[in-house]
C-alpha cells in the first residue's frame, strides 16, 4: 500500500492502530484464560529418549554428529527418511557450542520401507555435507529397542539419573515400614541438603540474586518432573508454595489422612535456609495424599 497525500496518511495511520487494538486486545483475553487454566491443562509431557516398542515393527537408533550451522543438511536427512517410508518416533537435538557441532539422536520404525535397504539410508547420510558422523544400533529385544549409543544423560548440563515415580513411591513405602517416624526424619534431612545444594549450584552457575535464584529454583521442578511449582507469596520471612502433581506424594494420591511430603518439605526448608542465611519452617497445609487438589506450602523464617 503506498500513502500519498495527508488525507491518506492520517487514515492509514487510524486503520493501523484500530488493528494494533484489537491484536492486543485479543492477546490480552488469551493471557487471561490462560492465567485462569490449570496449569496441569498447560503443559505437555516430555518423553525422554530412552526407548520405543513397537510390534512387529522395524526398529533402529541413529547417531548422526553434524557440524555448526548445518540445520539445512539436517533437513536433507529428514526428507530422506520421509522418501524412504521411515517413521520417525523418537529423538533428540543438541548442539555443543564449544565445538561447534550438533548431535542428533532417533529412533525410526523402518518395517514400511521400500525399494531401499538401512545400510544404503546410512551411505546416503553420510554423503550429506557437514555430516560428520553416522552411527546405528538394530539391537531389539522382541520389538523393544532400548537407547544404547547415548551415554550418560544430561540435563542442564548436569549428570542426571530417572527413576519412577512408582519405584519412589515403594522406596517411601519401604522406608516407613522399616524405620518408621525415623524414616521422616531421614526424608526431611535429605531435602535440606538437596534444597542447599541447588541454590549454590544456581547462583554460582547463573550469578544471579536470590529473587531470580527462587524463581528458577522452582521453574525447573517442571522442567525435571518433580511438579509444577509456584509461588503465591514471597518475601525474607515468608512463603507459601504451591506444588501440583508433587512426585513424592502422587503413589499416596487420596490415600492418607494428613499431609506426607517430607523429602520435598525438607527441599524448601534448604532452599530458603541457603538463600536467607537464617533459619526457616516449613509446613504442608494441603496435600493431594489426603483429597486437596494440590500440595501447599508455608514458610515461615524460624521465630
Amino acid at each position: 500500500m503506498t500513502v500519498g497525500s495527508e488525507a491518506e496518511w492520517n487514515n492509514y495511520s487510524r486503520i493501523s492502530k484500530i488493528y494494533i487494538c484489537l491484536i492486543w486486545y485479543y492477546l490480552s483475553l488469551k493471557m487471561a484464560s490462560r492465567k485462569d487454566q490449570d496449569p496441569t491443562e498447560i503443559y505437555h509431557p516430555k518423553e525422554i529418549m530412552c526407548s520405543e516398542y513397537v510390534s512387529g515393527g522395524g526398529l533402529v537408533e541413529f547417531f548422526i554428529r553434524l557440524r555448526k550451522g548445518a540445520e539445512s543438511e539436517f533437513f536433507d536427512i529428514l526428507k530422506i527418511l520421509k522418501k524412504n517410508n521411515a517413521i520417525g518416533l523418537s529423538g533428540f537435538y543438541d548442539t555443543d557450542l564449544e565445538k561447534d557441532e550438533i548431535y542428533i539422536g532417533f529412533f525410526m520404525d523402518i518395517s514400511n520401507m521400500k525399494d531401499t535397504t538401512l545400510e544404503k539410508i546410512v551411505e546416503e547420510f553420510r554423503k550429506i555435507k557437514g555430516v560428520l558422523e553416522v552411527r546405528f544400533s538394530q539391537r531389539v529385544f522382541k520389538d523393544l529397542i532400548i537407547d544404547e549409543l547415548f551415554f550418560p544423560l544430561m540435563v542442564g548440563g548436569e549428570r542426571s539419573f530417572t527413576l519412577r515415580v512408582e519405584s519412589f513411591g515403594a522406596i517411601l513405602k519401604r522406608l516407613y515400614e522399616k524405620f518408621g517416624t525415623g524414616a521422616a526424619v531421614i526424608l526431611y534431612e535429605m531435602g535440606i541438603s538437596l534444597g542447599e545444594s541447588k541454590v549454590e549450584s544456581i547462583i554460582k552457575k547463573y550469578k544471579v540474586d536470590k529473587q531470580t535464584a527462587l524463581k528458577i529454583i522452582l521453574a525447573e521442578r517442571a522442567a525435571k518432573g518433580w511438579c509444577i511449582a509456584e509461588a503465591e507469596e514471597v518475601n525474607s520471612k515468608r512463603a507459601v508454595i504451591i506444588a501440583r502433581e508433587l512426585f513424592e506424594c502422587l503413589p499416596f494420591k487420596g490415600k492418607q489422612e494428613r499431609p506426607i511430603s517430607q523429602l520435598f518439605r525438607g527441599y524448601l526448608t534448604g532452599v530458603f535456609q541457603k538463600l536467607y542465611g537464617k533459619g526457616f519452617t516449613v509446613s504442608e497445609v494441603n496435600c493431594i495424599a489426603k483429597g486437596d487438589d494440590v500440595c501447599r506450602f508455608l514458610v515461615e523464617a524460624a521465630k
